[in-house]
């Protein structure tokens, strides 16, 4: 979620007193702790299931969408920072920014966190590089306008493009082009946009919007895309917690569903068709599953207990 500088600074501290109360990613027996995550932000998909990236936990947790079920979980005592948004290398190397900490960091499963590099306050959205050495990171406040390729091997980070708008959690299509949320906190009442930059020229189109039977010309603060298969972008509006399908064609937004949640933060689209939409605040998700008469249906689950 993208958050002015007060709200960052608040953020902040509210996240610095809830890593300190993080639960042991294992408990005494050798079990999962099933502890509910602080907050759901970040989200990715890995063979069936979906990480989750904790800011106010500072933890990365793995959990089944079908019961909520936390499998795997990484956090305080591997030396990991306030995450907000998370990607599954093929190695399966976990790589996360810490807004709080200005980092991104890389934590090899099993092993501790280490830092790929320190790139500034508010570093929010990441994606994998077409090339695959490399994590694309944006920014989550006006205090940076750019995205930044940091590359896996320890090679100097570089400037992808910079003069862009807020942006938000972002999502590489099947065409290659990286598509994100703008507008900030800034675009909350109907006013939060979609653009897609192309990593190659760093070249950034703002597209129009249009909502079928309605005035409004955009988002109430779009704080999250992900790409489909067949190219369609799916969008979570944070305020008025709802997930919205756009023609990326034609810039027409859908409604596919609305969420009983105080704010939204982020989505995936899993293989199978779900959405998978997070929720600022508590350790709740909500799933649209697609039906055979293409409307969704709408679950609520809490993410471990």
């Amino acid at each position: 979620m993208r958050r002015t500088p007060v709200l960052t600074a608040v953020v902040a501290v509210v996240a610095a007193l809830a890593v300190a109360c993080t639960p042991p990613s294992v408990n005494p027996d050798g079990s999962i702790s099933q502890a509910a995550p602080f907050g759901v932000n970040g989200l990715t998909e890995e063979e069936g299931q979906v990480w989750v990236a904790d800011l106010f936990g500072g933890q990365l947790v793995r959990f089944d969408p079908a019961d909520g079920r936390i499998d795997e979980r990484y956090g305080s005592m591997e030396g990991l920072c306030g995450t907000d948004d998370l990607v599954v290398l093929d190695d399966g190397t976990l790589v996360a920014t810490c807004p709080v900490a200005g980092q991104v960091v890389a934590v090899e499963r099993g092993g501790r966190a280490r830092v790929l590099d320190r790139v500034g306050r508010s570093v929010n959205p990441i994606a994998v590089d077409p090339a695959g050495d490399a994590v694309l990171v944006g920014f989550g406040s006006e205090e940076d306008d750019r995205v930044l390729r940091v590359f896996l091997d320890g090679r100097p980070t570089e400037v992808v493009a910079e003069d862009l708008p807020v942006l938000n959690g972002f999502d590489l299509g099947p065409d290659g082009l990286l598509y994100t949320p703008t507008g900030g906190a800034a675009g909350s009442f109907g006013t939060g946009g979609l653009g897609r930059l192309d990593p190659a020229t760093g070249e950034f189109e703002q597209l129009p919007l249009s909502f079928p039977g309605s005035s409004r010309t955009g988002f109430d603060f779009a704080c999250g895309a992900d790409v489909a298969a067949d190219g369609t972008v799916f969008v979570a509006q944070c305020f008025n917690p709802s997930v919205f399908a756009v023609d990326p064609d034609t810039g027409v937004a859908t409604l596919v569903g609305r969420a009983p949640l105080d704010a939204a933060d982020n989505l995936v689209v899993l293989d199978d068709g779900r959405i998978v939409l997070s929720g600022f605040f508590g350790g709740r998700v909500v799933v649209f599953t697609p039906t055979s008469d293409g409307t969704y249906l709408r679950r609520t689950l809490n993410v471990g207990r």
